[in-house]
């Protein structure tokens, strides 16, 4: 649907807001809103992970929380549903963002900001949080450094899912041709490899990964030690190496 030229004859709905985006959504809508999203294959409305976190650094009740990419905030709604006292939700991706005020106001989210930019020059600037959630977005940053570094400078608790570069799943994996061989990063001992996407992720109208065309993503043993070397303490969950997308885990880190 063009959203400038359209107009909506029906009685006013959540599915009318979901078609908004048709063909765009990742996120499978709840069954009690009696809204379909399409493809939306990922079930993040009842996620394990966001409740895995809830037990481990919370729990969030009455916590100022900061969520690094929203994607289309379903997350958000477990943070707050969780009990948060204020979740501040920074998404840089426009249509994302858009796509986030929909659910806010389909869900009736009251405790959720979203903010439309990019989180880094706000981690820059902005006060600290009781939890930092940074769920898929380390692995599209072009200097997952960085972003860690300004996340560790703002909070002790943080939960953190990502891909992570391991070679031997990755020799076998359809995408191999995508990924350089890894390196030093930053002159640093942690390394990582450069991962271009492909064409067809970068075309989609629903993409929500970074701006650039390529990204780097972290070896799992340094993703740790980053964490380790700075204090904290680690608890793994979700470590799954045979993840379609390339291998993911999920960590919570306090210190």
């Amino acid at each position: 649907m063009d959203i400038s030229t359209s107009f909506v004859s029906t009685a006013p709905s959540a599915q009318n807001v979901i078609d908004l985006f048709d063909g765009e959504w990742s996120t499978a809508m709840p069954s009690d809103l009696r809204a379909m999203s399409q493809p939306g294959h990922a079930a993040l409305f009842a996620d394990g992970r966001i409740s895995w976190a809830n037990l481990v650094l919370g729990p969030f009740r009455g916590l100022d929380i900061l969520e690094l990419g929203p994607l289309e905030g379903a997350h958000s709604f477990m943070l707050e549903q969780l009990g948060a006292a204020s979740v501040t939700a920074i998404e840089a991706n426009a249509r994302a963002f858009l796509k986030c005020l929909c659910v806010k106001e389909i869900m009736g989210m009251s405790r959720v900001s979203f903010k439309l930019g990019s989180f880094l020059p706000y981690l820059e600037r902005s006060r600290s949080f009781d939890i930092i959630v940074a769920s898929g977005v380390l692995y599209h940053m072009t200097d997952p450094l960085q972003l860690l570094e300004r996340i560790v400078g703002k909070t002790d608790r943080l939960m953190l899912w990502t891909h992570h570069y391991d070679p031997d799943v990755i020799r076998e994996h359809p995408d191999r041709e995508q990924f350089a061989e890894p390196e030093p990063l930053n002159g640093t001992a942690y390394r990582g490899s450069k991962r271009l996407y492909p064409e067809s992720a970068l075309s989609w109208k629903g993409f929500s990964g970074g701006s650039e065309s390529y990204a780097m993503w972290l070896e799992r043993d340094s993703l740790l030690k980053f964490f380790h070397d700075r204090g904290y303490e680690t608890t793994v969950n979700f470590d799954d190496p045979e993840h379609q997308n390339g291998p993911a885990i999920a960590i919570c880190a306090k210190r």
